[in-house]
């Protein structure tokens, strides 16, 4: 019998490997043997493979069966190694050649087979398949159950198939079977998908944050918003949803393939289409946030990517929680290192917080008297350290409105009227780095700031002297010029002005921050 060779694919959460199942067999004992790095999950599935056999009316031969799984090096974990396995046994065993022998050598296929011999739905479909496209696949053999994670993605043939039979009859008997060829519409997708349920309109007065707001969606920038209670914070960030830009299909493709190896994705919910919001709460580890210890799952910050990570009420969060914030905000990624290997998750994310300035939460109130003294102040507020609150592009202060201004029934600007500004700043965006790996000015290094931001000598002296009497970081200097640069774009203007440098000065107001010693 000659050596016969099946292909899938492996995940270490987002990394991926292509694996090459070689089925041999001897006249030892009969069995089945599955070496090169098998997990217990793949080493069991002998006896769901010798069930499905019997299932399908095929006697396995008396004769010792070796399922190899190369290369060597790469550890093997999960059960969608089914199916590969199993159809690299049955072309082993048949005396003829199996038809569609071309289009076995050039396919993949992912399956978890159950003892009834009925096809099982597996993981991380989507980031496998994503990834194969990159290497040249186009056919994928997939569970029935799975299919709706591809009936999106262009230019790749899909055989959904239900049971192990189908496999049977198209290969040795050359019957028909379902090819899906043309991808559906992600237009569909869109309308289907839950907007937000706050509406800027809802929210009376605030012009100062809606704005500011605004020019932070118009390209992700971190924010920071501090006042005493009952000014709206909370409302607000929620709101924030609801004028942020689509996602592309590309970026839709990305986030989509975190949540698939987290089985967030369903035939009701087959990609997310929307930018995620993250609420996170006090009382989450910072291990949760980064990615969940048992098994390196991706936290919080990579369930964000590309949409929100909100934290509320950041000052009751423990600061070596906050602390672990700061390499994704700045790096856009977060990698986990370990003994065995290493994970990089994406982490592009806009945070967007809501604090309280002090323990009784009226700090420097123009209404209510603070009860703490300096000291309380000093100690609730270093929960978030400097280097921190240089990571954010915004530090806005959110004064209460009367009760007279809420009360109104005045019609305020509307999240579509936002939504339609921060369209546009973003096709200004895009035009800008149409030529570059960046889509956005928060993602501008300061090469970058060199390449696309022209400063007049009136800008430079002004970022100087703000620099000195405020006692500026380089990092807080370069933000506020792409924070300025983004003010720009609202505005429609094609050159930077100290204006708009004055303004983004004014949405990093520490005013309600004590000073350290």
């Amino acid at each position: 019998m000659p050596i016969q060779k099946v292909k899938t694919y492996t995940n270490l959460w987002l990394q991926w490997n292509e694996i090459i199942i070689e089925a041999d067999s001897n006249k030892a004992l009969p069995t089945i043997e599955i070496i090169w790095l098998p997990d217990a999950a793949i080493k069991e599935s002998k006896e769901r493979i010798r069930a499905t056999f019997r299932n399908v009316w095929i006697e396995l031969p008396k004769r010792k069966i070796i399922l190899n799984l190369a290369p060597s090096d790469t550890k093997k974990i999960w059960t969608s190694f089914d199916l590969p396995m199993a159809l690299a046994i049955l072309l082993l065993i048949t005396e003829w050649k199996a038809f569609h022998q071309e289009l076995i050598d050039k396919s993949l296929f992912f399956w978890e087979l159950g003892l009834d011999w009925e096809i099982k739905r597996v993981n991380w479909l989507l980031p496998s398949v994503i990834n194969a496209i990159n290497k040249g696949y186009k056919d994928f053999f997939v569970p029935e159950e799975n299919k709706y994670e591809l009936e999106y993605v262009p230019w790749i043939n899909i055989y959904p198939l239900k049971n192990f039979s189908d496999i049977v009859w198209y290969f040795l008997n050359n019957k028909d079977i379902i090819k899906i060829s043309d991808s559906k519409n992600i237009e569909d997708l869109y309308k289907s998908s839950n907007k937000s349920e706050l509406d800027f309109q809802h929210i009376k007065w605030q012009i100062f944050a809606k704005r500011a707001l605004a020019i932070a969606a118009a390209w992700l920038h971190n924010v920071i918003m501090v006042w005493a209670p009952w000014s709206g914070k909370t409302m607000l960030s929620k709101a924030l949803q609801s004028v942020l830009p689509p996602l592309w299909f590309e970026e839709i493709l990305e986030v989509s393939q975190i949540y698939s190896v987290i089985w967030k994705l369903s035939k009701d919910n087959p990609l997310i289409t929307q930018r995620p919001f993250r609420q996170v709460h006090h009382t989450a580890s910072r291990i949760s946030i980064v990615w969940w210890w048992t098994n390196l799952t991706p936290g919080e910050v990579s369930l964000a990517h590309k949409g929100i990570l909100f934290f509320d009420e950041l000052t009751e969060f423990p600061r070596e929680t906050l602390e672990v914030l700061r390499q994704p905000i700045e790096d856009r990624n977060i990698v986990i290192s370990r003994v065995s290997w290493t994970i990089q998750y994406p982490a592009n994310f806009m945070f967007v917080a809501a604090m309280n300035p002090c323990k009784c939460w009226f700090y420097k109130d123009p209404e209510k008297p603070c009860t703490c003294n300096i000291n309380d102040i000093k100690r609730y507020q270093s929960k978030i350290s400097w280097p921190l609150l240089d990571r954010i592009d915004m530090i806005l202060e959110i004064p209460r409105e009367n009760i007279e201004k809420i009360l109104d029934n005045v019609k305020w600007e509307s999240s579509q009227s936002i939504w339609e500004k921060v369209i546009n700043a973003r096709r200004i965006q895009q035009k800008r780095f149409e030529k570059s790996n960046i889509t956005t000015n928060s993602q501008m290094w300061s090469k970058d700031i060199d390449e696309f931001i022209s400063l007049d000598s009136a800008s430079k002296d002004f970022l100087t002297q703000a620099s000195q009497k405020l006692f500026l970081s380089p990092r807080v200097i370069h933000r506020t010029i792409k924070l300025a640069r983004t003010i720009a774009d609202m505005d429609g203007q094609e050159n930077l002005e100290i204006r708009h440098l004055a303004e983004a000065m004014q949405y990093r107001s520490k005013t309600m921050f004590v000073e350290e010693d």
